[in-house]
């Protein structure tokens, strides 16, 4: 290498070592996963309203409130493809609702007052878990 070459190649890894770790502050900056006062707000005003009811398994622990269904998964499903269904009345699976993956809390917006949940892996057409409320 000649000591054109060296100097190229010394001026292009700075520029690097500044460029790089900028790019991935500013793509990262936006990500509501590192916004604190989202997760204060939301669990706030989850505290705010009423749950009309409340069950719970060695799986999970499911909350009810007027327009939203609150799952708590205590621990990672062995499932891969894991949702979650409203139940209708003969406590067959009726309307998605949404998916459920690893160990945590998820909400979900429900448009009226849910008869039961099911929680279905649809890779193996076998049944999870099921609550009637």
């Amino acid at each position: 290498m000649t000591s054109g070459l060296r100097k190229a190649h010394t001026y292009i890894w700075l520029l690097l070592i500044i460029i790089v770790p900028l790019v991935m502050f500013f793509s990262m900056k936006d990500l509501a996963i590192f916004s604190l006062e989202n997760n204060k707000m939301s669990q706030f005003e989850s505290s705010k309203k009423e749950h009309l009811k409340t069950f719970e398994n060695d799986i999970v622990k499911i909350t009810v409130f007027d327009s939203q269904v609150e799952i708590i998964l205590k621990t990672t499903l062995k499932n891969a493809a894991s949702i979650v269904y409203e139940m209708d009345e003969k406590g067959n699976k009726s309307n998605l609702i949404g998916q459920v993956t690893t160990a945590g809390i998820y909400t979900f917006n429900t448009n009226k007052l849910l008869k039961g949940i099911i929680i279905y892996d649809d890779i193996k057409q076998v049944e999870i878990t099921k609550f009637s409320l």
